[in-house]
């Protein structure tokens, strides 16, 4: 089944139920909708672009997460381990949904992309979906450029099975495709959100900080971003739309926006449920593969929320004992107190893909980069403050001060770790910094395949290269 998904989701007219798509073409292709058929109202091209959507949040994804520094060993889920120890498979079924989901996103905003010219719409109508559908579109490629490397790069509606075989695009290239969408959707989408949820302007511009960050660093080395970075971020800063919240803890288990909150993928309480509880959950009954490594529990700060309500240390079994230590952020302590078991459990916690606490990071790293650490220390003592549990101590979480540029950026990478934990970032940090040494370092023996170049990829799944007729990243042995 699952080696013709490529194709299925190329051609599948059907945008935002592509599992039910996917089944319609394998038992009886005469019963999916055409494109042509499904816009027949105004209402239909809201709907469509609303339905890509559907991929989020690409960076919820386990594969790449699980595989950086700060966690432990994971529990012996289905393929994790090989994952842990450096020795991935190209039919790792995670591999496949990293690939798969943001090229059905990609896919499903080319189709509407295509009609919306000559939609029924009005001038404003039209050019509000268009940037709609180009930013989650470029937001798509980010995530499998940073993945994947040098990707195909498929920018019209496919008609055929040819118009996917496509070649690898540079990554050169890729990103500055995704920059084009993302500056379009800054300039066009509209101040605020037509729902929670949705796209509006300050979330291109904090996509557009994130990215620059990213270019900035490994592999593309364009320091010139730098500047664009911290700009950019402090952009949505001075907004003035959004607000720290003092309590860490309420930043999270919440299934609505926060005052902190720039875009994020909201579940539906009782339907739909975040993925996280149950990869970070040790509860009986759960196989969690994100559980905090011994070191980084011991490495934060004296005072830390982040370690005080982030991560719980022998919480009560509710099969007598105590569990191993584990992430809270996603995970809803009631389950466990109440011995709930996964197969019944729907956690609503809303997973932030974007968070003013991050542009606060972003403007600190890239300041420091550009002039050094005078103006960069205010942005990150913004979120070292607001980690205290005692606000008025100083020497909870204290302010940085004092350190050359080299161990600003260290620090700055380090607050990352501890701010962002469970989010999506930790590897892409470790790939932009060049810093994979740092797995080698806390992993060792444990490791079947050292750390090496071929760690800045991930291996393309084996379907694709068979599909698409294109080159494997290099093999991890």
């Amino acid at each position: 089944m699952k080696y013709y998904f490529l194709l299925l989701v190329t051609i599948c007219p059907v945008f935002f139920l592509l599992p039910a798509c996917k089944k319609t073409l394998e038992e009886n292709p005469r019963s999916s909708i055409s494109p042509d058929t499904y816009f027949t109202s105004p209402e239909s091209y809201e709907s469509a672009v609303i339905g890509v959507y559907d991929g989020l949040p690409l960076n919820v994804t386990a594969l790449n997460e699980m595989f950086s520094d700060i966690y432990g060993t994971p529990q012996p889920a289905e393929q994790a381990l090989p994952v842990y120890q450096n020795q991935p498979s190209a039919n790792f079924y995670s591999s496949g949904t990293a690939w798969s989901v943001p090229y059905a996103m990609i896919k499903n905003a080319n189709f509407i992309l295509d009609k919306l010219p000559a939609a029924p719409l009005s001038d404003a109508k039209k050019i509000q979906l268009t940037a709609e559908a180009r930013c989650l579109r470029g937001y798509a490629f980010f995530y499998l450029v940073q993945m994947f490397g040098d990707v195909p790069m498929p920018l019209k509606a496919a008609t055929n099975y040819k118009d996917v075989q496509l070649p690898r695009t540079p990554q050169a290239d890729v990103y500055n495709q995704l920059l084009g969408d993302l500056e379009y959707a800054e300039a066009n989408l509209p101040d605020g959100a037509a729902q929670q949820g949705r796209l509006y302007k300050l979330v291109a511009t904090a996509l557009l900080a994130k990215v620059y960050l990213t270019t900035a660093g490994n592999p593309m080395h364009l320091t010139a971003n730098y500047t664009k970075a911290r700009d950019k971020a402090l952009a949505v800063i001075s907004s003035g739309k959004f607000t720290l919240r003092d309590d860490y803890a309420t930043v999270f288990h919440n299934t609505a926006y926060t005052s902190e909150s720039i875009w994020e993928k909201q579940y539906i309480p009782g339907r739909t449920s975040n993925p996280l509880h149950s990869l970070a959950s040790p509860a009986p009954g759960y196989q969690p593969i994100i559980l905090p490594a011994t070191w980084f529990i011991n490495s934060y700060p004296a005072g830390d929320q982040r370690k005080a309500w982030g991560i719980k240390i022998n919480y009560p079994s509710p099969a007598g004992g105590t569990l191993p230590a584990f992430f809270t952020k996603f995970v809803d302590l009631t389950t466990i107190d109440q011995n709930i078991g996964p197969s019944t459990v729907l956690v609503p916690y809303s997973f932030p893909i974007l968070r003013l606490a991050e542009m606060y990071l972003i403007a600190a790293e890239a300041e420091n980069e550009v002039n050094g650490p005078a103006m960069a220390y205010q942005y990150v003592n913004k979120i070292r403050w607001r980690a205290r549990i005692n606000k008025s101590s100083i020497t909870d979480v204290p302010d940085l001060k004092g350190l050359t540029k080299d161990q600003l950026r260290d620090a700055i990478i380090m607050e990352r770790k501890w701010e962002l934990s469970n989010e999506g970032d930790a590897w892409f940090d470790l790939k932009r910094t060049n810093t994979f040494q740092h797995i080698q370092t806390v992993r060792g023996s444990s490791l079947s395949v050292p750390i090496g170049p071929y760690n800045q990829t991930w291996l393309i799944p084996a379907q694709e290269i068979t599909n698409n007729n294109i080159q494997q990243n290099p093999q991890y042995h």
